[in-house]
């Protein structure tokens, strides 16, 4: 049984705990050569798609219980009991049945940020190209792209053992944003 001030109750993951992360910088330019004459050549040649892609592992959740179960008075968000079970099996983000209120009168043994991570995926693109209009002037295009295959990404979930959304998810990252410019250099 732990009590609320344990220390030896507070080892665990770090709660920035990211184990994998991928990140690969991408750039790639038209294939058509100086050589190439005419307008298409022409219109095809410079164009630059570049961006960012990222993948990480998520970071790690605890769960709590809100309010006093206890019945010492204690307030705010206590531990939850977990039960046994484990915490990465079942068909949600993770197994809610892994947790439980304490029983009244104690506190929680579930340790802290014992509740894997949601994976994260995220991308940004960019498409560009400068045209000469002659020896000093230039005119740029280009849009720029977050989360252009607009993947949902979820950040936050609902890990309160004695909430109606227990198990939920509670926050999400920002759907797809493009920006588009034009650009006259002189």
């Amino acid at each position: 049984m732990l009590i609320p001030n344990d220390i030896g109750g507070e080892r665990a993951l770090s709660p920035f705990d990211q184990r994998h992360v991928l990140r690969v910088n991408y750039n790639f330019q038209s294939p058509i050569s100086n050589t190439r004459t005419g307008y298409t050549a022409t219109m095809l040649r410079g164009w630059t798609i570049g961006g960012v892609l990222n993948a990480t592992s998520g970071m790690p959740f605890t769960a709590v219980v809100n309010g006093d179960t206890s019945g010492t008075g204690y307030t705010g968000n206590a531990r939850a009991d977990a039960t046994g079970l484990p915490v990465t099996s079942g068909s949600g983000y993770f197994n809610t049945a892994a947790f439980t209120v304490p029983p009244a009168g104690t506190f929680g043994d579930a340790g802290r940020d014992t509740i894997p991570g949601i994976p994260q995926f995220s991308l940004t693109a960019s498409f560009f190209r400068s045209f000469r209009i002659d020896e000093k002037r230039r005119i740029e295009f280009r849009i720029d792209s977050t989360n252009p295959i607009n993947h949902v990404n979820i950040t936050a979930i609902n890990t309160t053992v004695n909430s109606i959304q227990y198990g939920l998810p509670t926050g999400a990252g920002a759907m797809r944003s493009m920006t588009a410019t034009v650009r006259l250099r002189f």
